[in-house]
């Protein structure tokens, strides 16, 4: 993939990517409210056949994960939900960050996204983790420590509800500290109204004060339990998920797998 691909495929992709290298790494470990995930900036290509039936991977420079890319036929999703552990990050080598999350539009339907999740992120000799949720366009907010924790190795649920186009609710639950988190939510502003057409579970190279993080490498995050409902009542999982790697400067930065119909597998390249 060249250069001018990835330019072509979003101008937003271009001066994120610009930007990427130039921030300091001591940002890194701010709890910033200039944190930011976004929709999937697709990078212009052909589909690859995975080796799972019925699977094509495509090319981002933010989103790594499984997507479900439309839900049936006059049908909208207002509910998606996912469980993975948190990585235990290493210090020692260069600094970076990411995040996992479930969410609800972004890929397809590219102006919401109802989401949640955790970040992680190394620093020097500092890793850092936390939890947060967003209805994009606004950026992320985090939540208090003292409210949920988060350590290495937790087992973490997102519940991602959407009760109309305007509202949700989004709810983690930390299964190893016993904890529970939960917020209604209300879209931005009218341009900003779910559509219902994508769910997904995603790891992110999220941006930060203007542009993408440098990625940490988290090993492999695993979503299980995931699966996707729709206003019919219908229930999807995996099986027929769009794989999304991501890609930058020619560079593929993960490999991901669909493990099951509920499970799907995320490791830095």
């Amino acid at each position: 993939m060249k250069i001018s691909a990835i330019l072509s495929s979003s101008a937003l992709m271009c001066s994120v990517i610009t930007a990427t290298w130039a921030l300091p790494s001591q940002i890194l470990s701010q709890r910033a409210s200039r944190r930011h995930s976004n929709p999937s900036l697709r990078i212009e290509g052909p589909e690859t056949a995975s080796e799972a039936a019925n699977t094509t991977i495509q090319y981002s420079g933010n989103w790594s994960g499984a997507v479900l890319v439309s839900p049936p036929s006059g049908e909208t999703f207002n509910n998606a939900v996912g469980t993975f552990t948190v990585p235990a990050m290493l210090t020692g080598g260069s600094d970076g960050a990411a995040a996992a999350w479930v969410g609800i539009d972004g890929d397809t339907y590219a102006t919401a996204i109802l989401q949640a999740g955790v970040y992680f992120s190394v620093s020097g000799d500092s890793v850092e983790y936390g939890a947060w949720y967003e209805w994009w366009p606004n950026y992320a907010t985090d939540i208090d420590t003292d409210d949920f924790p988060v350590s290495a190795g937790d087992v973490i649920t997102v519940v991602i509800e959407a009760t109309s186009n305007m509202e949700g609710t989004v709810t983690l639950i930390n299964e190893s500290a016993g904890k529970t988190f939960s917020i209604n939510q209300t879209s931005p502003t009218k341009l900003s109204y779910l559509g219902g057409q994508n769910a997904e579970w995603i790891v992110e190279d999220y941006t930060q004060n203007g542009g993408l993080v440098p990625l940490a490498n988290w090993g492999t995050v695993t979503f299980v339990n995931a699966s996707a409902s729709t206003s019919a009542r219908t229930t999807l999982g995996l099986a027929d998920a769009t794989i999304f790697d991501i890609e930058q400067y020619s560079d593929i930065m993960t490999s991901v797998t669909i493990d099951s119909d509920s499970s799907v597998s995320i490791s830095y390249a």
